[in-house]
């Protein structure tokens, strides 16, 4: 794997924007355990759904309920409130977490997009995760168990009670790429799983030389070679496909993450994104 640690800043600040803390746990403990890992201190961004809000507003405007099936409906008090129990719910894991790890981490609350509140967020620091959790309505039950991921992980320094799918990260080349990298091999090392390569190619001749340069930083990585069609949409696809890794590592100027539909691909994403400045 890489040997070089991600850069180091004299004060450094990883950033977890999540919208749900039931389904987004083990991505909080993730990005709480690099922050430990790497001496960094964590906030959390919890963001309300503002597309929620304002449809909660429509009269016209029902919910299903999961458990009864009963059809309701929706109002913006009640969805306002649950959003509440689930701001104060993630308070009190931010505190379990700061205790069990021994990380400085602190919770700010947003309303809008949360793909655009991540971005927004990661200008002022070097590494961001973004888990966009997809789920009923906020004022629907929400789950209220907390998840075996984060369990097994207290008090331990890698977390064992996940699956063991790798790390995926897409390297591109150049040094925002090798940055990407680093990080994700701390991560898969931290995790204790595998690392998974993805190298965007055009040509043969560019695929053999993505893997030269990877063979003297990695041991034991997976590579996963991916052909860029002149029409990217085909390959932003089969990169977004959630499938065989645990999480997606990117630089954040990747150029896979240009345009409209890698942003409406990245918001659907099942798994925790990685932006790495």
């Amino acid at each position: 794997m890489a040997t070089d640690s991600v850069r180091r800043h004299s004060t450094r600040s990883f950033v977890v924007a999540i919208n749900a803390i039931g389904a987004c746990s083990e991505t909080l403990e993730t990005a709480a355990l690099l922050a430990a890992t790497e001496g960094a201190e964590l906030e959390v961004v919890f963001v309300e759904d503002a597309n929620l809000l304002r449809l909660a507003d429509l009269p016209v405007t029902h919910e299903i309920d999961r458990i009864s099936g009963a059809i309701r409906e929706i109002d913006t008090r009640r969805v306002q409130r649950a959003l509440e129990v689930e701001a104060r719910r993630l308070q009190r894991e931010i505190a379990r977490i700061g205790d069990t790890r021994a990380v400085r981490a602190t919770l700010r609350i947003a309303r809008g997009e949360i793909l655009a509140e991540a971005l927004s967020a990661s200008t002022r620091v070097e590494i961001t995760f973004v888990h966009a959790a997809t789920r009923a309505f906020a004022g629907d039950r929400l789950a209220a168990h907390r998840s075996s991921f984060a369990t097994a992980a207290r008090g331990t320094g890698a977390v064992r009670g996940a699956r063991r799918k790798p790390v995926g990260c897409l390297y591109e080349g150049g040094p925002d790429g090798v940055r990407a990298l680093d990080t994700a091999a701390t991560l898969a090392r931290a995790l204790g799983c595998g690392l998974m390569v993805l190298i965007p190619y055009r040509r043969a001749e560019e695929a053999e030389e993505r893997a030269r340069e990877l063979g003297t930083r990695l041991e034991n990585a997976e590579l996963r070679f991916l052909e860029v069609a002149e029409d990217r949409s085909a390959f932003e696809a089969r990169l977004l496909e959630p499938r065989n890794s645990r999480l997606l590592v990117v630089a954040k100027t990747s150029p896979s993450l240009e345009g409209a539909a890698a942003r409406r691909a990245l918001e659907s994403l099942p798994i925790p994104l990685v932006l790495v400045a």
